[in-house]
């Protein structure tokens, strides 16, 4: 038997309490004594039904039915007393065979008999039985509508609903409820609206409408609505509220909502519902203080104690201060409520080790979560694996999560994505690819965001091949894909030179292109020299999407390659207009620019307004190819103040000054100064070979130099010819 939701209190079984112990302890001829001594009183009946109720609710239901049995008189409501009792303790099969004992029914017999065929899963026969009633009200109609809604039939609930004779609010309620916990909201709308005309909506037909705006992510749908109630706010609209928020990631918003309810909604007070919703917007947040006040709240309160029976208020604490990165408060939590452990709170500790980079406790618990797995299935264990394998990848341990990876019984489309991911982020390209390869041998297509990152991988290392094949992988498996994939492949086709299928790709975007589509054109074109191609963009985009800070660059990168000083000027002011931040890279485009066109004090004027080292380090390297003295002179005295450490602005200086004319003054003027080497890489033969400068270990490195001297002498000799 379930526990009880409602025990009365001991004054409301005070006058059945000689009775209730006779029954308890089996005391059946001293309990028939009892009701025998009230035998001659007509109200016996009514009073020993009314017991059976109390009983029953009280969780005492075999003693109920032993009263039943005892009972020496006895009428129809008290059979349906015995039917309600059965379905209040869960049995519906037991409430169903005493309705097919009953000598005479009435029209809360059938109803009952209705909702424990609807309860039972039993709907043709709750069907035929609600045709054979011979005698229906308000009541039973709504008994079998809900049984309708319970099933997914919304077409015949409403049907029926349209056919009752009466209605009242619970009738439009069950329906409402039944298209907003499906999705339907169109339909939801359109009853809602049809209720509140006839004056039939409270405050659960609004709630219903929220909730199922907020599950559908249209949150400020359901916040107009919220703020736009007729009836007066109880906790359960509120919480839909902030459970809205909170479930569609504003946080802020939740939190704002919550403390609105505490100051102005009197005598409204958080359930554990609302605070389980406030707990995730603390985490999502990221504010550990306002999360630590909420368990307080719980704590001093005695909010949730019994916790929804299943400890979703603990699993909802231990995500928060996994999220944190506070272990020591999760794993007191998690010691603590071994019963509420699932794969969601196993996942939730390892997370937040890996988080902060406690890899020897996320190998623990892993190892610790075999004993668990009984209890577990296949799937939220794999979601396991991929957490420790991500874990490991993160804290750069590829040797480790690849030995795991390769340890799963079973893998599934997010473990591999998991794997391709990581070894991309660890710069692992050709293990990446080769991953890539292996999964499709599987016969599994990795997710979106292990495809984006190969593509931006491709774009790296000279492997357009391959970001080809993802390509034709991307339009066999998934046409409309995520428009960051779709993004990805502007990029990545922009990067490898290939500008054409840069256009495909961008003109192939399914969807109305937004902001990072355009940028990835713009700045393609532009870092290609296809200069004018690139402004007609920026100028076409203006009026389809907002440019930001990304597209100005690309613009002004096109404008220095085709040495448009105006524009470029023009492109600041627009930015200035639009209020789009300037950033020191764009300050240094246009900085080099305003130099090459000899516009020294122009290019000075504009450095000064940077704080940043970039804009001078711009203007130093243009005055030394334009041997500009003075102003080079101002900018290596700032940018050596900036860093002093800087190489370009030690060799630029030398060569402002006139200091550089010998290798001997070029190794002076380097010492002690670092400079990362230049890397390149060349794909040929579906191979590719990095080259990075002052490296021999190639192995043909002798062939390379040799060839390359060769072609430097035949250049030379051109030139004197």
């Amino acid at each position: 038997m379930p526990p009880c939701r409602f025990r009365p209190s001991a004054a409301a079984l005070s006058g059945d309490l000689p009775l209730l112990q006779c029954l308890r302890r089996n005391d059946l001829p001293a309990a028939r004594c009892i009701l025998e001594s009230s035998a001659h009183d007509p109200t016996a009946v009514v009073r020993w039904t009314a017991a059976i109720s109390r009983f029953a609710r009280a969780g005492f239901l075999p003693e109920a039915v032993a009263l039943f049995d005892l009972m020496p008189r006895r009428n129809v409501v008290t059979w349906n007393a015995l039917m309600s009792a059965h379905l209040y303790a869960g049995s519906a099969a037991a409430a169903l065979d005493v309705f097919y004992r009953m000598p005479c029914r009435n029209v809360v017999s059938y109803t009952s008999a209705l909702c424990a065929l609807a309860r039972d899963g039993r709907i043709e026969e709750a069907r035929a039985l609600f045709s054979a009633m011979p005698e229906r009200n308000v009541i039973s109609y709504n008994a079998m509508l809900s049984a309708l809604v319970r099933t997914g039939d919304l077409a015949s609930a409403r049907k029926l609903f349209d056919e009752m004779p009466h209605r009242n609010a619970a009738s439009g309620n069950a329906l409402l409820a039944g298209y907003a916990e499906r999705g339907r909201m169109p339909e939801a709308r359109s009853l809602f609206e049809e209720m509140v005309e006839q004056g039939s909506s409270n405050v659960v037909s609004w709630t219903s409408v929220i909730s199922g705006y907020g599950r559908e992510g249209k949150i400020w749908e359901a916040y107009d609505l919220f703020r736009g109630m007729i009836p007066e706010r109880n906790v359960v609209c509120w919480t839909a509220m902030i459970g809205g928020f909170a479930w569609n990631g504003f946080h802020h918003e939740a939190v704002a909502l919550f403390l609105e309810m505490k100051r102005t909604a009197d005598g409204v007070k958080p359930n554990e519902e609302t605070m389980l919703s406030l707990i995730y917007a603390c985490a999502g947040l990221g504010f550990p203080l306002l999360g630590k006040q909420v368990h307080a709240h719980l704590l001093v309160q005695g909010t949730g104690e019994e916790d929804f029976g299943d400890g979703r208020l603990t699993k909802g604490l231990i995500h928060m201060y996994s999220r944190f990165g506070h272990m020591d408060c999760a794993r007191h939590l998690f010691d603590g409520g071994a019963d509420a452990r699932d794969a969601v709170c196993w996942n939730s500790m390892i997370e937040g080790y890996a988080r902060i980079g406690r890899l020897e406790e996320v190998r623990r618990l892993f190892d610790e979560i075999a004993v668990d797995t009984r209890r577990m299935s296949w799937i939220t264990m794999m979601v396991t694996w991929t957490t420790v394998i991500s874990a490991y990848f993160n804290a750069g341990e590829v040797e480790e999560a690849r030995r795991l990876f390769d340890r799963m019984p079973q893998r599934d489309a997010t473990a591999w994505t998991a794997l391709i991911s990581g070894l991309v982020r660890n710069e692992r390209m050709e293990e990446a690819f080769a991953a890539l390869a292996e999964s499709r041998a599987d016969g599994f297509a990795p997710g979106d965001y292990a495809l984006a990152s190969l593509l931006g991988a491709v774009g790296s290392v000279a492997r357009l091949e391959i970001g080809e094949q993802v390509h034709g992988l991307v339009a066999k498996v998934n046409p409309a894909a995520d428009p960051v994939l779709r993004n990805a492949l502007v990029s990545m086709y922009a990067k490898s030179g290939d500008m054409e299928g840069a256009r495909r790709a961008f003109e192939e975007l399914p969807a109305k292109h937004d902001v990072v589509s355009w940028n990835a054109i713009v700045m393609g074109l532009a870092h290609h020299g296809r200069a004018a191609e690139a402004l007609r963009l920026f100028e076409a985009m203006r009026g389809k999407a907002e440019p930001d800070a990304v597209t100005c660059l690309g613009a002004l990168t096109a404008c220095d390659h085709a040495g448009m000083v105006d524009r470029a000027e023009e492109v600041l002011r627009f930015m200035a207009e639009q209020e789009i931040p300037v950033g020191p890279e764009h300050l240094a485009c246009v900085v080099g620019m305003l130099v090459r066109a000899g516009r020294f004090d122009a290019a000075k004027q504009l450095a000064s307004a940077s704080p940043a080292a970039e804009a001078w380090g711009a203007l130093l390297g243009t005055c030394f190819i334009a041997s500009e003295k003075t102003v080079g002179g101002t900018a290596t005295r700032r940018l050596l103040w900036m860093d002093p450490l800087i190489p370009s602005a030690h060799k630029s200086s030398g060569h402002v000054y006139g200091v550089i004319e010998t290798q001997e003054d070029h190794e002076a003027c380097r010492k002690g100064l670092r400079k990362r080497p230049g890397c390149s890489w060349v794909g040929g033969r579906g191979n590719v070979h990095v080259f990075v400068c002052g490296d021999r270990s190639h192995p043909r490195t002798a062939e390379i130099y040799s060839l390359m001297n060769q072609i430097t002498c035949e250049i030379r000799n051109s030139w004197d010819d």
